[in-house]
């Protein structure tokens, strides 16, 4: 395994204690992993450092974007950003996708321990409902429940640790 995938594990390993405990992830966290990432690439060349960078600033962007409406916090969203930097091309995309799918899972499993898994549904059924209705307009849901997601970023960091090592499998070949 690669120092970077070290160095997002480690991250990833406090983020998630930190986010089940207080439902926060510090941000010198966050800025220390990215400073890793800025620092680890930067020692390779102009070209890693731009990857990395680029790939910083996209899931800023897209994670901001999941931020205002709600579906992320702000400390998961630099999380992510850093970690993709920290990995680059070409793990950031797996990892990310292995995130999203951990994500999913973890969220039916979260809904099924709390109790709320029809509530989880008929939120989605309100929030999905204008793509269903035209003219109808998104509700946003009045009680919801939020998951510490940093879980689900260290699952997405775990794969891509396996797809390097016990599970080549878990690997995609871009």
């Amino acid at each position: 395994m690669t120092l970077a995938i070290w160095l997002v594990l480690g991250a990833c390993a406090i983020a998630v204690a930190t986010d089940v405990v207080t439902r926060r992830i510090p941000n010198a966290l966050t800025l220390a992993l990215a400073a890793a990432a800025l620092i680890l690439h930067g020692l390779h060349g102009w070209a890693p450092l731009g990857v990395a960078v680029a790939a910083m600033a996209a899931v800023l962007c897209l994670g901001y974007v999941a931020f205002s409406f709600g579906w992320l916090g702000g400390g998961d969203v630099k999380l992510l950003a850093a970690s993709a930097a920290t990995l680059g091309f070409p793990d950031a995309i797996p990892f990310l996708l292995y995130t999203a799918i951990g994500g999913g899972v973890l969220g039916c499993a979260f809904a099924v321990a709390t109790g709320r898994l029809g509530s989880v549904f008929r939120a989605v059924g309100l929030i999905l409902r204008p793509f269903a209705y035209q003219g109808t307009v998104a509700i946003k849901p009045t009680s919801p429940t939020m998951m510490p997601y940093a879980c689900a970023i260290a699952l997405g960091a775990v794969a891509v640790a396996l797809s390097h090592t016990s599970a080549p499998f878990l690997r995609l070949h871009l």
